[in-house]
C-alpha cells in the first residue's frame, strides 16, 4: 500500500493575505515565518515523516521553479510539476493528481497547502494515514478538519453530519455542507455547537475516484485534464497551456467539494461519491493570515500581540508587528492590525483581515504593482 500513497505539496500560491509580508517575489512559503525551515521546508519534512521520498510531488508556478529547487534539494525534481500559467487550487490539484495518476494509476493521494503550523508531527502523520486507509477501501474524498478552539472568523468551516466509522481509531464524519468565513456572531454559534470544523484544505483521495468525478457532466469544465493521466499519449507543451488556460480559476473546494457536498451521486453508474471528514486535534495555524500572527503571539495584559519596534499605549486586542528598523507607535487602537515590512504598512481592523487580498488586487492594477 505505502507505494501506492503520494503526497502532493501545493507551492503556488501569491500569499496575498499575508501582504506585505508576503510578496509576488517571495510569497509566504518561501518565508522562514517561524524559526528553522521555511514554511515549505516544514511542509516537506512533515511529508517525509508519512511518505517515501519519490512519492512526494510539489506543484508551483514557472516563476517560482528556481527557488522551490533551491528551498527542497532533496527533492526528485521529477517530482517537480509546474503549472502552465497561474489558476487556482482546483488547477492545481488536478494537474498534479493526473500527472502522479500516470505513473501510479492506484495512487491515493494526500494534498498539503504549504503554508501551515502542524505539532505534534507524529500525530499529523497517523491521522493521514487513516484517512488515506479510508480513501483507499471506499468511494470517498477525506477532508481534515480542525477542531475549533475559539469562535475564528478567518477559516472557513466544514459543517459534520454523523459518524460514519472508525479508522485506526480516529473518527470518520458526513460532511453536510461547507460555510465560508463567519461574522463573528455566526462563529460563536458555530463554536458552540460543536458540528463545525475549521477546513485545514488538507485532503486525501484516490486517483480513480478523482477521474470518475472528473468523468461527470457536472464537472466537465475540468475533464481535458484527466487526459495526462494517459501513459502512453504525449501532450506538448503548446498543448498543455492550450488547455489549462482555459480552465477556471477556481479553489478545489468551490470546483468539487462544494458541489459533491449538494450531489453526491456521480456519472451514468450512479457511483455515490461520499465526502467524509477526520476531525483533527493536533496544533495548527494557517501562515497565510495576520490573524494567526496574532494567535501565535504572546500577548500584554491587554491582549495585544507585539513583534519587532513596536510601542503601544492604551491599545486592546491588536496586533502590531514591524520587521526591520521601523519604529511603530499606536494609541487608542481596539482590536487594529498594524504591519510595517519593508516599504509598505497596513493597517486593518482584525475582523477586515480577509480583505486584504481586495488591497492587493488594488494594488497590482494601480500605480502601486512594485509594492505587490
Amino acid at each position: 500500500m505505502k507505494a501506492q500513497e503520494h503526497a502532493l505539496i501545493l507551492a503556488g500560491g501569491i500569499g496575498a493575505r499575508l501582504w506585505p509580508k508576503s510578496r509576488l517575489h517571495r510569497p509566504k512559503q518561501f518565508l522562514r515565518v517561524e524559526r528553522g525551515h521555511t514554511l515549505l521546508g516544514k511542509t516537506m519534512t512533515r511529508a517525509q515523516a508519512v511518505f517515501e521520498k519519490g512519492n512526494i510531488w510539489v506543484v508551483c508556478k514557472p516563476y517560482q521553479v528556481e527557488e522551490v529547487k533551491r528551498q527542497l534539494p532533496e527533492l526528485d525534481k521529477s517530482r517537480l510539476i509546474v503549472e502552465p500559467v497561474p489558476r487556482g487550487t482546483a488547477g492545481a490539484v488536478i494537474l498534479g493528481a493526473m500527472t502522479i495518476c500516470r505513473e501510479c494509476p492506484e495512487a491515493v493521494i494526500s494534498v498539503f497547502p504549504s503554508d501551515h503550523s502542524i505539532k505534534p508531527t507524529d500525530r499529523f502523520a497517523n491521522i493521514i494515514r487513516a484517512g488515506m486507509e479510508w480513501a483507499s477501501s471506499n468511494p470517498s474524498i477525506v477532508i481534515y478538519g480542525i477542531r475549533p478552539d475559539s469562535p475564528e472568523t478567518s477559516y472557513g468551516y466544514i459543517e459534520t453530519g454523523g459518524t460514519v466509522g472508525q479508522c485506526s481509531s480516529w473518527n470518520c464524519m458526513e460532511v453536510t455542507n461547507f460555510h465560508e468565513k463567519p461574522d463573528p456572531k455566526t462563529a460563536r454559534a458555530y463554536f458552540r455547537s460543536n458540528r463545525f470544523l475549521w477546513n485545514s484544505g488538507m485532503l486525501s483521495f484516490s486517483v480513480n475516484i478523482l477521474r470518475t468525478i472528473l468523468e461527470d457532466e457536472a464537472f466537465g469544465v475540468w475533464a481535458p485534464l484527466t487526459k495526462f493521466c494517459e501513459s502512453g499519449i504525449k501532450i506538448s507543451r503548446k498543448e498543455v497551456c492550450q488547455i489549462y488556460e482555459l480552465l477556471p480559476d477556481d479553489s478545489f473546494d468551490t470546483a468539487i467539494l462544494e458541489k459533491l457536498a449538494r450531489c453526491h451521486s456521480i456519472g451514468p453508474s450512479g457511483l455515490e461519491v461520499n465526502l467524509v471528514v477526520f476531525p483533527c486535534d493536533f496544533e495548527w495555524y494557517d501562515l497565510g493570515i495576520w490573524e494567526s500572527f496574532y494567535r501565535l503571539l504572546p500577548k500584554d495584559g491587554a491582549g495585544n500581540a507585539l513583534s519587532g519596534k513596536v510601542a503601544a499605549v492604551d491599545c486592546r486586542g491588536s496586533l502590531l508587528f514591524s520587521e526591520g528598523d521601523t519604529l511603530v507607535g499606536a494609541i487608542g487602537l481596539q482590536d487594529m492590525v498594524v504591519v510595517c515590512v519593508d516599504n509598505a504598512v497596513l493597517v486593518c481592523p482584525r475582523r477586515e483581515l480577509d480583505r486584504v487580498r481586495e488591497l492587493v488586487e488594488l494594488l497590482s492594477e494601480g500605480d502601486y504593482k512594485d509594492y505587490v
